[in-house]
């Protein structure tokens, strides 16, 4: 009987040991992106921004992979943040500093990050966040093809997947939007932090006079941007120009690029 309860009770440790090997692996894939050239809709000439070629996390970065982050990094856990650096709500989707709880799944996307929080995680597994030319380069492919930025009918599904807020708790990644890059969910799950958020506007010469502020969001000034008719992009930077680095919203997380 002794023996047999033994048995039992190392089957049990076992099995439970097999669940804990079962969760999400934190190891990031990277994606090659090829160097080119980006049109940026905002721009007020038809020169070109020229593209590097990088590596960028074929998902964005998961409750479970920021998990491992902040056990190793304890000044990032909800407890110990700093206020300059996160507001009150930061990661208030999971149950405590190292649990994540029904509404944080392993494999969903972790939002309610600040940008400090998304940009030392970035730095902690050797890369960064994206600038917003490198991010709208990935994202301006479409399942079929590497440049469909100016392409209306995939502006127009772009526009339908902005109008629906998550769904809390949020799907997994890399189960929907896959472009021609092998990037998963650069649309349609979650929006995402950028290196230079809150430089939307910053002109590429600060001697310039000309207010791109106006031309950006004056509806009579998107006559100067390259494609007047792309409405998701503007939605895009209107949301970037309306951050703070230290907002945690529902619908905001980050994926994270390197160098090559």
């Amino acid at each position: 009987m002794i023996r047999l309860t033994y048995i039992l009770i190392s089957f049990i440790l076992l099995a439970g040991s097999s669940v804990i090997m079962a969760e999400p692996q934190s190891k990031i894939e990277w994606i090659s992106i090829p160097s080119g050239k980006f049109y940026p809709f905002f721009a007020d000439t038809i020169k070109p921004i020229e593209i590097d070629g990088f590596f960028i996390s074929s998902t964005q970065i998961t409750n479970a992979q920021f998990l491992r982050f902040v056990k190793t990094n304890p000044k990032w856990r909800r407890s110990k943040i700093k206020a300059i650096f996160a507001e009150s709500n930061y990661l208030g989707y999971w149950e405590s500093d190292t649990v994540l709880g029904k509404d944080a799944p392993p494999n969903a996307p972790v939002v309610m990050v600040s940008w400090f929080a998304a940009n030392a995680y970035s730095k902690w597994v050797g890369g960064r966040l994206a600038d917003m030319s490198e991010w709208e380069y990935v994202a301006s492919a479409s399942t079929t093809k590497l440049n469909a930025y100016n392409d209306n009918s995939f502006s127009t599904i772009l526009l339908r997947m902005y109008e629906k807020l998550p769904k809390i708790p949020l799907p997994n990644v890399g189960e929907k939007f896959k472009n021609a890059y092998a990037v998963y969910d650069m649309h349609g799950l979650v929006w995402e932090w950028t290196r230079d958020f809150n430089s939307v506007i910053v002109s590429t010469d600060s001697r310039e006079k000309t207010n791109q502020d106006g031309k950006l969001f004056c509806a009579a000034g998107s006559i100067g941007n390259v494609d007047p008719s792309n409405y998701s992009a503007f939605v895009r930077y209107s949301m970037w120009s309306s951050l703070q680095a230290k907002f945690c919203l529902r619908n905001l997380g980050f994926r994270c690029v390197k160098d090559k």
